[in-house]
């Protein structure tokens, strides 16, 4: 998944998000379970928690890789942080994954003027 992840943020070819796809090809279907209107399911019910997962991350991935311009992905910017985050920002130019990464960021940034400037 991570591979698929990076390879969607690079905007490099797919290749992770089509072996997902093949070992765990989503059972699509339109459900109104829930009284809230019809919506778009990535498997059945009763599916094993792992085949579940994989068929639901396989099928947001090649959307994401198709590109679905309501999904942006994006790599966390800090330094030591491996993280990915969807980025529902306005305008899209999220850098950082959570609020504890770009404020370590901007005090190590800070510290290293500090340091330079004494």
């Amino acid at each position: 998944m991570r591979t698929a992840l990076a390879q969607s943020v690079d905007g490099v070819a797919p290749e992770a998000a089509h072996r997902l796809l093949r070992e765990y090809p989503p059972e699509m279907h339109l459900s109104d379970h829930d009284g809230l209107g019809w919506h778009v399911h990535f498997s059945r019910n009763g599916t094993p928690a792992k085949r579940w997962v994989g068929q639901l991350i396989a099928a947001k991935l090649a959307l994401v890789a198709a590109g679905d311009p309501a999904v942006t992905l994006g790599r966390c910017a800090a330094a030591g942080c491996g993280n990915y985050f969807v980025d529902q920002s306005r305008n899209r130019t999220r850098r950082f994954c959570s609020n504890a990464c770009a404020s370590r960021t901007t005090v190590a940034a800070h510290r290293a003027r500090a340091a330079k400037n004494s």
